[in-house]
Formats: C-alpha cells, structure tokens, sequence
C-alpha cells in the first residue's frame, strides 16, 4: 500500500472514532465558579456561539456552601454573579443533583436562596417519577425527577440497585431533547461524580454530534467543610439520599 493509501486509511479511522477518544484526563481543579466564566469567556472569544453552550452544575457544594444535608443553606461565593452572567448570554445551564428527594433540593436549596427563576422551577410542585430516553437514538434509557432544569437521573437498570441519582451527564438531554451544542462545560464538588460524568459522556447524543466536554472539580474550602460539620443535625431529615464525599 502506498504511503498516500496509508494515510488516508489512517484519516478515516480516526475520523470514525474520534467522538470515542477521551476528550479530557483530570477535571480542572478551581477555587471557584469565576474559574469557569473565564473558561467560557475565552471560548466565546474563539467564535463559539452561546447558543452552543451547555453548562451541568452541582447542587450541594456548587451553589451552595453546604455540600450535605443541612437546615440553613448559603450561597457559594459569587455563584448569583455567574448565574447572572450566564442568563444574560444566553448560556443552558441545568442542575443535575445526585439526592432522591428532588422537591427537598428545589424547595430548600434552589427557592429558598432565591435561584428558582434561574432554573424555570415551580415552587411547591410535586415531582413524579418519569422515564426519559437520552443517548444516540435515545439508546439510554433513564428514570429520575424533573422540576424545571433541575434535575435527578438514574439508569432503568439499576434503578433498585443504586441508591444515587448520579447520571448528571443526561441533564442536558432531558432539558433540551431537541438542541445539540457543541461544548459542555460539568461543575460538581465531588470526584466521584464527574468521574462517572466521564464515563458516561462517550453515550450521550451529543457525544455523537461532535459535542466536547470539559470537566471542573470546585474544591470546598476548609471554611465551608467547618460550617457543614457545625450544622444542626436536623437538616438529616430535609432529604433521604446522596452525601458528597
């Protein structure tokens, strides 16, 4: 075979595969979420459009200074600036929350701090267990809870198996079945789940429109952990569900 049939057999196979590649190793490590609006002011500066951009945020430990259960919840600093920031540009952002007690979130975390008009909720609803297709072909099959762009998601299969609504990646799938962006950007003050954001992402549609994804660890400052561990422990009884490690 000619060095020139070579090389274009080596162009098409990667062409084929390349929504198949890890798109990214580590989550970039930030201090806070002013990290992810210079990330995203830069992208804009490239051309990309702000139609094209999706954003998945935490909860607990994103928004919120308390990453687990607690009575009284605060904001995360400077997060209103970047909720702000985002609404003007015209950027999709969701919250996908790994707790199984999605009306718990809306109501003490979202629309008590005052975020609700943010995210389209609807105080005081009562969310019922859906099932929502999201993948290639709508391949994944997911069950969960859905007030707005808030979201919790689990997988069909292991839906008596695992307690964690931790399929965060499918956020933006439910929200927006019909938009396809072109960079994602993933903020959660836990590892563990942006690890299983990263393993799911090669599944997602949007993977396979071409779509890139770029993860960020926020890291809870030592102050924020004193205050968690100092909370009532009344605030155990606001939900049943997932604590961030």
């Amino acid at each position: 075979m000619s060095l020139s049939k070579i090389f274009a057999t080596v162009t098409l196979l990667f062409a084929l595969n390349i929504n198949f590649l890890p798109l990214h190793a580590d989550p970039v490590p930030i201090e806070s979420i002013d990290e992810v609006i210079t990330h995203v002011r830069s992208l804009r500066k490239t051309g990309v459009k702000a139609k094209d951009i999706g954003i998945i945020l935490d909860c607990h430990g994103v928004l919120t200074r308390e990453t687990q259960h607690a009575p009284v919840h605060t904001l995360k600093d400077n997060i209103l600036e970047a909720l702000n920031y985002f609404k003007e540009e015209g950027i999709s952002v969701v919250i996908a929350t790994a707790w199984d007690n999605l009306d718990g979130v809306v109501q003490n975390a979202i629309v008590e701090l005052g975020l609700g008009h943010f995210f389209d909720v609807i105080p005081d609803q009562k969310s019922e267990l859906e099932d929502f297709s999201a993948g290639y072909e709508g391949a994944i099959k997911l069950r969960g809870y859905k007030n707005g762009r808030v979201v919790a998601l689990k997988s069909v299969t292991d839906f008596d198996k695992i307690p964690y609504f931790r399929k965060k990646i499918y956020a933006l799938e439910v929200v927006y079945p019909e938009k396809v962006f072109s960079h994602i950007y993933g903020v959660d003050d836990d590892s563990y789940n942006l690890s299983i954001i990263e393993e799911d992402f090669p599944s997602t549609r949007l993977s396979s429109e071409g779509c890139s994804l770029t993860l960020f660890y926020l890291k809870t400052p030592v102050s924020d952990s004193d205050s968690e561990s100092s909370a009532d422990s009344e605030g155990d009884q606001l939900y049943s569900g997932y604590r961030s490690e």
